[in-house]
């Protein structure tokens, strides 16, 4: 009997939760509470990221051009497939500064066999949300924490993540699969990553939670 419950146990767990762990990106130095899902970022303002991409110039255009990368984050470890996942977090960003030109907060991205990333959502130098698709505002930075909620689903065809702040949706991202190939990989990151910033910025994320959801076949 003990056996059969313990079965039953494990595969309720199973069915209802996505095991990952998060790592640094690129050695990044993070602070982590003590059993709790809390992280803190701190990004001195010039401080360029470990990643070797950080250290290359890059110009888009005469007015979105940098020439380094400041990046403090973790990564997810484990494997993402198909199938519909749920991201979410309390974000408080504490900052003296007008924005930086671009600081993203969330990444859902595939390597570089896959750029730009499938999706991001960020924040621009006028304080408001973009996202990988458009770097125009699609709505205000909220005063204060706020929730981000980032619902993802990926099929062989496409990649769509639709974002909500507080509850409330924001946008939708698309990205369409035109290789025809399974996604090689797929990974998440959260933390700072940012360019043509304007002073120190420390980042905290509370309740990180990352979850796979189960299809009801009974609808």
């Amino acid at each position: 009997m003990k056996s059969v419950l313990l079965a039953t146990f494990f595969a309720f767990i199973s069915s209802t939760s996505f095991a990952i762990s998060w790592e640094p990106n690129c050695g990044a130095s993070y602070k982590k509470d003590f059993l709790k899902p809390n992280y803190t970022f701190h990004v001195k303002h010039g401080e360029v990221g470990g990643c070797k991409s950080d250290s290359l110039e890059q110009y888009w255009s005469p007015t979105a051009n940098w020439k380094w990368s400041e990046r403090k984050e973790v990564m997810s470890s484990g494997r993402i497939g198909k199938g519909k996942y749920v991201w979410s977090a309390t974000i408080d960003i504490e900052r003296n500064c007008q924005p930086a030109y671009r600081n993203t907060l969330f990444q859902l991205h595939a390597g570089e066999y896959m750029t730009p990333p499938p999706s991001f959502l960020g924040i621009n130098k006028y304080n408001q949300f973009r996202t990988n698709q458009s770097s125009t505002s699609i709505g205000p930075v909220p005063e204060g924490p706020f929730e981000v909620i980032a619902e993802m689903s990926i099929t062989d065809d496409r990649i769509d993540v639709d974002y909500y702040i507080n509850g409330k949706y924001l946008t939708t991202t698309v990205r369409v699969n035109e290789s025809g190939k399974p996604y090689r990989r797929l990974f998440m990151k959260f933390g700072v990553y940012r360019v043509n910033s304007n002073c120190d910025i420390t980042q905290k994320y509370y309740n990180v939670k990352f979850s796979k959801k189960t299809v009801d076949n009974n609808k």
